[in-house]
């Protein structure tokens, strides 16, 4: 190599991931021992070119990697990184390689490659074969750094293990006495070691003195009993998911089933994360409606908060989707102040991203309400009035009306459980274009305000009848098939003109839609009556439907692909510009657009899988 051409390998080398995670000394060395090689248009590489030779990278030009049968596997462009899949491979290559331009590649053969890996182990999975491991290691990478590295410690490092401690037999005056003394909000009811209860100084005035209780009574006459607490072993992210899931400020911690000590919600990160427990607290107490709308603005500051802190898209969108559930509850409860009491019993259920708790800021509402019977024309009135109080409350809050007008508000998603379970064996049975996208807004539905038993017999039934039927299972598949991810037109992506004639690729439509949608197939037919993407797939590998690597390809496809539209969004608002699901592929660097590649490449081959497995039910 001409030592005049090492300062542009270099450079690029170390611009490129995951090369950027090598010391500068071992850039240098690495650019020294890149061979070079040139090809035109048209040329064509074998197996013996691609076959534990190394990782080949794209300086300039394009290139098309084509399957054996002909199809098109990828076109790759400059940045691009590429052989992963044949470092170890024996004989003939899975694939082939043409050249579309004039092209320069740098190649780094294997036995270098094997010397980086050994001096830098961590990036081991980097250099993997397999799509869902370097994806893996991308999603590690970024829970690693420092502002989440907080998250993985114990949270036995944090909690006050100075607590008042008091006995069942012990009176409220004693319990108030030993609240003093140690200048708590909350008293443990023990027994010997063992957690009987809790008791706040809330209690003691609303529970003991309000009810004109003697001093002297025993405190466990009013201790609470339903207590939820945490092992000191699990992590602080454990504990602020726990916190967030069940709207509670303080958090038991116990030491191998003892009691240990005690978080709560200023330990975990102080005026930050725990903002949305404050938020939902403030939404349900509050009694206008024009305030609740001003309330749910705030839900963008606790998106930017947990974003900023790359926490888990999990528990963003949980986080996300706690807050809307809060706000549709405090409606129902303020139309029913309105209105009156209402004239029978009902459920108000969620669908679509809010039942599965994958609400973002984007996202409409998807609602409907079950009565447990049919109405007279005065109790139709009631619940139409009620319908449209929470929907147009709602689109106040920033959920905005469904375009699809998949509402309460719509007579047919607000009838007796009798009925919807006529609609849903009709829209199984029918299979036709309408009754497929009708039912697929309701195959994912969860209660949130009223008698959540109507729902999960609704909801039973759906799954039941589903997975009975094959043929709607297979037609069910087709629509997976229906959109496929945009890989492979135009170098890496399928691009279509946003409304400023800018090339863009929808992430939503054009990737998690689709994890969503084989996951709700498996789920299906794995009969699981859970809405939530990630068990519906752990319920699909349980039942043997699809195996541990197909579980894991899928799960690190989506969590990749939540990060990324997450951090989109988050950078949207930062810079104040409209939010949107569309991505320009130029505004994204070359470690997104390789991961994206490995994403879609994910999707493609599952959504083959899941033909073979389905489509021949018809």
């Amino acid at each position: 190599m001409e030592p005049s051409l090492l300062p542009n390998i270099y450079d690029f080398i170390a611009h490129t991931y995951p090369f950027t995670m090598l010391s500068t000394l071992e850039q240098d060395a690495l650019a020294a021992r890149v061979k070079i090689s040139y090809h035109q248009k048209d040329d064509i590489l074998e197996s013996a070119q691609i076959c534990k030779v190394g990782l080949y990278m794209i300086r300039t030009g394009a290139l098309e990697e084509v399957n054996r049968n002909g199809s098109l596997r990828a076109r790759l462009g400059v940045g691009d990184t590429l052989c992963y899949s044949q470092l170890d491979k024996e004989g003939e290559s899975d694939y082939t390689i043409r050249f579309i331009e004039n092209t320069l590649l740098y190649l780094i053969d294997k036995q270098v490659l094997n010397f980086i890996i050994s001096r830098n182990p961590s990036l081991k999975q980097c250099f993997d074969s397999r799509d869902e491991i370097r994806l893996e290691a991308t999603r590690l990478l970024v829970e690693k750094n420092e502002n989440t590295s907080l998250f993985s410690k114990p949270i036995s490092t944090i909690c006050n293990t100075d607590l008042a401690r008091v006995y069942a037999q012990n009176t409220l005056q004693e319990t108030a006495q030993s609240l003093y003394l140690k200048k708590s909000d909350i008293a443990f009811v023990m027994e010997q070691n063992k957690l009987l209860g809790l008791v706040t100084k809330s209690d003691l005035t609303y529970r003991a003195l309000a009810q004109g209780l003697d001093y002297k009574t025993p405190i466990n006459k009013i201790m609470s009993t339903n207590i939820i607490s945490i092992e000191s072993t699990h992590t602080i992210f454990e504990a602020l998911e726990l916190m967030i899931s069940h709207n509670i400020k303080n958090l038991p911690v116990l030491e191998n089933g003892e009691l240990f000590g005690l978080v709560d919600a200023k330990m975990l990160l102080q005026n930050s994360i725990l903002q949305a427990v404050y938020l939902i607290k403030q939404i349900k107490k509050e009694t206008s409606l024009k305030n609740l709308s001003k309330l749910c603005q705030k839900k963008q500051d606790v998106f930017l908060t947990l974003a900023r802190f790359n926490l888990p898209p999990k528990i963003i969108l949980e986080v996300l989707s706690s807050i809307a559930d809060a706000t549709l509850r405090r409606l129902c409860e303020l139309a029913e102040e309105r209105l009156g009491p209402a004239p029978c019993n009902f459920a108000f259920m969620v669908a679509g991203s809010q039942a599965r708790e994958e609400t973002q800021i984007l996202s409409d509402q998807d609602n409907a309400i079950i009565l447990e019977r049919g109405l007279n024309d005065e109790e139709s009135t009631y619940f139409t009035n009620f319908a449209s109080f929470v929907c147009l409350g709602l689109n106040d809050c920033g959920y905005k009306l469904c375009d699809g007008n998949y509402m309460a508000t719509n007579p047919k998603f607000c009838k007796s459980i009798t009925l919807w379970e006529e609609q849903i064996k009709k829209w199984v049975s029918t299979i036709d274009a309408k009754s497929m996208l009708d039912l697929s807004v309701f195959l994912e539905i969860r209660p949130v305000y009223g008698d959540e038993f109507l729902v999960k017999r609704l909801q039973k039934l759906i799954v039941e009848t589903c997975k009975e039927s094959k043929r709607f299972l297979a037609l069910l598949c087709a629509t997976c098939q229906s959109t496929t991810p945009p890989l492979g037109v135009f170098r890496q992506f399928v691009l279509s003109r946003d409304g400023q004639d800018t090339l863009v690729f929808n992430i939503k439509s054009q990737a998690i839609n689709i994890v969503t949608e084989l996951a709700r197939l498996y789920g299906l037919a794995a009969g699981c009556l859970s809405p939530k993407t990630s068990e519906r797939l752990q319920a699909a590998l349980k039942a043997g439907l699809m195996d541990q690597e197909t579980y894991r390809e899928l799960s690190e496809a989506l969590q990749f692909l939540l990060r990324m539209r997450l951090e989109h969004q988050k950078l949207a608002l930062e810079s104040s510009k409209p939010l949107s699901n569309n991505i320009a592929p130029d505004l994204l660097s070359q470690f997104e657009k390789n991961h994206l590649r490995d994403a879609f490449r994910i999707i493609a081959r599952q959504q083959d899988a899941a033909a073979f497995r389905f489509r021949g039910l018809l």
